[in-house]
């Protein structure tokens, strides 16, 4: 279907308001209520529309997507600031809610992006006890440093109470999403397959799961960008700038991280790649980056062999 017969609608998401519009004629808005989504999918289907677009709102839109999937209509999320970023190309400096609508059913039609695949129930499962727990922890965080910093005894009960009921919360998430890829017998192949990987533990096996279902799909240099591990060129005439890594799914980095740093621990051909990067005189940070992507391009292999890693041998 080409690009000037797709019919496409883009809808605005708030916390009590959606706003719907095509690329031109008028805004209509909705409750973001049930009652609100699925007189939205009656306006939708009624102008028999292809694809919907619109952009992550702090999981208000969640609701929404999953009634119009219901109803077998097509929804593309975008990334956020991507729809600002057009607008901006197109010179639109306004801001308002049909605006803002009438922007994303454009920003449709012009760049077609694919509906976005519907996410598995256990993967998300897993997505939000992993959310709900750094929740937790970075509370847990605030409690201690409150505590260092108090003087008064009085007060200290009262900042031990929270932190024990944080401990005893963190547990059980973790026992719950240690028990929740056992339950599926596909997300317990793949965590123990990652878990193979020296470094990957528990957790990291459970970030992967959650947040990149691409692993064994995609190419190297796909989710090496997609993790915002890829090194990006910032040239200009002869100037050749300095490469630096930046956007992708942080919450992968940093499992990615934690976990290189455990394996640069022991004796592991990952080891023995930064060492000799930092042989070579490269910086630490651009060596753990490389050994990032490297620990990545491993797991990536393994998911699409469906075998588990075998470490190299270490040079006589």
């Amino acid at each position: 279907m080409s690009a000037q017969s797709k019919v496409v609608a883009g809808v605005d998401v708030g916390k009590a308001t959606l706003v719907a519009a095509r690329s031109a004629g008028p805004a209509r808005e909705f409750a973001n209520t049930a009652a609100g989504h699925a007189q939205l999918r009656a306006w939708l289907a009624r102008r028999q529309g292809d694809l919907v677009v619109c952009e992550p709102s702090g999981g208000y839109e969640q609701a929404m997507v999953r009634c119009l999937r219901q109803g077998q209509q097509a929804v593309s999320l975008v990334t956020p600031g991507r729809a600002r970023a057009y607008a901006r190309a197109l010179g639109q400096a306004a801001k308002t809610d049909p605006l803002d609508a009438r922007l994303l059913a454009c920003y449709g039609e012009k760049l077609e992006p694919e509906p976005t695949p519907e996410p598995e129930p256990d993967r998300e499962q897993v997505k939000e006890l992993l959310a709900r727990r750094q929740q937790l922890v970075d509370e847990r965080v605030r409690e201690r440093n409150r505590l260092e910093r108090e003087k008064d005894p009085g007060i200290e009960d009262s900042l031990f109470r929270p932190r024990d009921w944080l401990d005893r919360e963190i547990e059980q998430l973790e026992r719950q999403y240690k028990e929740l890829p056992e339950s599926s017998q596909v997300l317990a192949q793949q965590a123990k397959l990652y878990r193979s990987v020296r470094g990957v533990g528990l957790q990291t096996a459970a970030t992967l799961i959650a947040w990149l279902p691409e692993l064994g799909r995609w190419d190297g240099k796909a989710l090496t960008a997609l993790a915002g591990l890829a090194p990006w060129p910032k040239d200009s005439g002869q100037r050749q700038g300095y490469r630096a890594i930046r956007g992708g799914r942080s919450v992968v980095r940093r499992a990615l991280y934690l976990a290189t740093m455990t394996a640069l621990r022991g004796d592991n051909d990952l080891r023995r790649f930064y060492q000799g990067l930092r042989a070579r005189g490269k910086p630490g940070k651009v060596a753990m980056v490389a050994a990032m992507r490297k620990l990545l391009l491993h797991l990536n292999a393994i998911a699409r062999r469906g075998t588990p890693w075998v470490a190299q041998a270490a040079p006589d």
